[in-house]
């Protein structure tokens, strides 16, 4: 059994378009709709970034839906009609520890 914290509770906070996220060691992420938008790992995004171009994400972007992958990861969906991006436990982590 691995020793990761995992999610115990996922928010989206509509008002303030922030993703909250209680994980199983206490730490509480707040992450912008929009900052996750452009930290998209998805083939199409990857691409963008490797070529130096910014991932289009309006600053007033909203997630519009959130499905589990497996018990490691979440699917974001955006109401830019963008839903490929796949967000593993351990990426999120990693993206708050970048905040």
């Amino acid at each position: 059994m691995s020793n990761e914290p995992i999610p115990i509770e996922i928010r989206q906070l509509a008002a303030s378009r922030e993703l909250e996220i209680n994980w199983s060691d206490g730490l509480v992420s707040r992450f912008k709709d929009a900052a996750l938008r452009r930290a998209c790992r998805c083939t199409t995004c990857r691409q963008l970034t490797a070529r130096h171009e910014d991932i289009p994400c309006p600053e007033d972007i909203r997630i519009l839906s959130i499905v589990p992958v497996g018990s490691y990861a979440m699917q974001i969906g955006f109401d830019d009609g963008h839903d490929r991006g796949i967000f593993p436990w351990s990426y999120l982590r990693q993206l708050e520890c970048e905040a």
